[in-house]
């Protein structure tokens, strides 16, 4: 409402909503990340029903719908979850203050008693049914995930309230709830046999975010205007934002941008991982940390079954299925004939997120700091200035605990900090560099030269000269700069072996 009557943009997301009707389905699920509209799609469903015609005035489905008034009941779950009895208070206050904008005073104090009453009265009292909208109804739940006690106390106290809506099925015309993840032990889930989940439905892949026509199309002006601010062409201009923000697929098919971020890069012309910066860090954090999900996230598409999202449970929730559900993978391909799902990074800002999260936990270094020893870094190996690059590497990764070198003793562990360092500093590189004869650990490209890199781990610092040799020796075996040396450009051979913070290297420029 508020787009429409300040003359805002709004992107035409309504086509969706006449799919929703005219379905046969009463019941919807939607899962998506944080801010990527679904908090505008369910106001658009009330503010539909509320028969505010005016708003939509050349929409797809101002033609398309009858017009007739519903009572609606849109509940924002992102409520004070710092305990179960908060938590209550906050959801009494809002269903009461429902029930007060049409007039009723209803004398219960179980928010599950009151939702059950708020719902048939107003059917009652309207002769209607009752739509009924749910945003992020699992975030009390993610809140607490860090203690499961907690996260499970507040599941036992939702349990009820979604119970209601199972109850009231014939008061409703319309349920739709969204959030992240699918928690199967929530009523919501178990108890509605006829919700209808549209997460992966093809008729619903783009329902949030901006698809490619939708960002050129409403937001011309703004990108024509970076352009000019940044001194770049259009073309050039929209490669950038999509390389920094598109990327998101439900069917490995279908991409959309991040629509967060789109509107923080149009309003300040900056490219920043501006999305990551309002979620939650430690959440993310404690994912990453799960045996070595972030070697296998920052390597090749992780393949996962088709039922990935299903039958997730407190007790045993999957690191990869939540950051695919919180937004920080999303799906590269879908084998239809193995049934399996291909999950990989989606863009630029989740990359430089993930390194600027995990790099600033390591090594307690503060985000300006950091950012400053990723550009040197960048600057010395443009240079080819190999000794001052790998020694500003060493001393950004000597910050690291040595408890957590101790943890980490292993090959996997510094090809990701090596990784997440170059994405740190801009680096345009490729890790897992496939060849004929193999796969060299990255390769980092340059204006005027290419640095094709093998990484080792020695166990002991009197191990790294032994690693060193074995690092080149394999690049010479193997044979991984042989495709690069008719490029015009400085090949340059770049063994390194890692042992606690240390680093040694050996270096060839053909």
């Amino acid at each position: 409402e508020n787009l429409q009557r300040d003359n805002g943009i709004y992107v035409d997301k309504t086509a969706y909503i006449h799919a929703m009707l005219t379905s046969g389905g009463r019941a919807f699920f939607l899962s998506r990340p944080r801010r990527f509209g679904k908090s505008l799609f369910l106001s658009t469903i009330k503010a539909l029903f509320e028969g505010k015609r005016e708003l939509f005035d050349g929409l797809y489905i101002e033609d398309k719908f009858d017009w007739e008034p519903h009572p609606v009941v849109m509940l924002d779950m992102t409520l004070d979850s710092s305990d179960p009895d908060r938590f209550d208070e906050g959801l009494r206050a809002q269903l009461k203050g429902i029930a007060a904008n049409h007039g009723l005073d209803i004398p219960y104090h179980a928010p599950s008693t009151i939702l059950s009453e708020l719902v048939r009265n107003l059917a009652e009292q309207t002769g209607k049914q009752v739509v009924v909208l749910i945003d992020e109804y699992d975030k009390p739940i993610l809140d607490r995930m860090e203690k499961l006690e907690q996260a499970n106390a507040m599941r036992e106290a939702l349990y009820p309230f979604y119970g209601v809506l199972k109850a009231s099925a014939r008061y409703l015309r319309l349920l739709v709830v969204t959030g992240i993840t699918k928690i199967s032990q929530t009523t919501i889930f178990s108890g509605f046999n006829n919700l209808m989940d549209i997460t992966f439905h093809p008729d619903y892949m783009a329902i949030c975010g901006y698809t490619q026509t939708e960002l050129e199309a409403n937001f011309d002006d703004y990108i024509r205007k970076a352009s000019q601010v940044n001194g770049t062409a259009k073309e050039e201009t929209l490669a950038k934002i999509k390389h920094w923000y598109n990327g998101y697929s439900w069917d490995g098919g279908t991409y959309v941008y991040n629509p967060y971020s789109v509107l923080l890069t149009l309003a300040y012309f900056r490219y920043n991982p501006f999305w990551y910066t309002t979620g939650t860090p430690t959440f993310l954090l404690k994912l990453l940390k799960t045996k070595d999900t972030l070697e296998k996230i920052l390597k090749e598409p992780v393949r996962m079954t088709e039922t990935f999202t299903e039958g997730q449970r407190l007790e045993n929730l999957n690191a990869f299925t939540l950051l695919f559900q919180a937004g920080y993978l999303t799906i590269n391909r879908f084998d239809r004939v193995g049934g399996y799902y291909y999950l990989q990074l989606p863009n630029e800002e989740v990359r430089r997120a993930i390194s600027e999260l995990v790099l600033a936990d390591l090594t307690k270094e503060d985000l300006p700091s950091l950012k400053d020893a990723g550009t040197e870094i960048r600057e010395a190996f443009t240079k080819g200035d190999t000794a001052k690059a790998v020694g500003k590497l060493e001393t950004l990764l000597a910050n690291i605990s040595y408890d957590t070198q101790r943890w980490n003793r292993n090959e996997g562990h510094y090809h990701a900090l090596f990784q997440l360092v170059m994405i740190l500093g801009g680096v345009d590189q490729q890790a897992e560099h496939h060849g004929v004869t193999g796969r060299a650990d990255a390769v980092l490209r340059f204006d005027q030269r290419i640095y094709v890199v093998e990484i080792k781990h020695a166990p002991e610092v009197e191990g790294l000269p032994a690693a060193v040799d074995s690092a080149m020796d394999q690049i010479h075996e193997k044979q991984y700069h042989k495709p690069f040396l008719n490029q015009g450009k400085a090949v340059h051979l770049l063994a390194l072996a890692f042992t606690r913070g240390q680093v040694s290297y050996a270096e060839e420029i053909r």
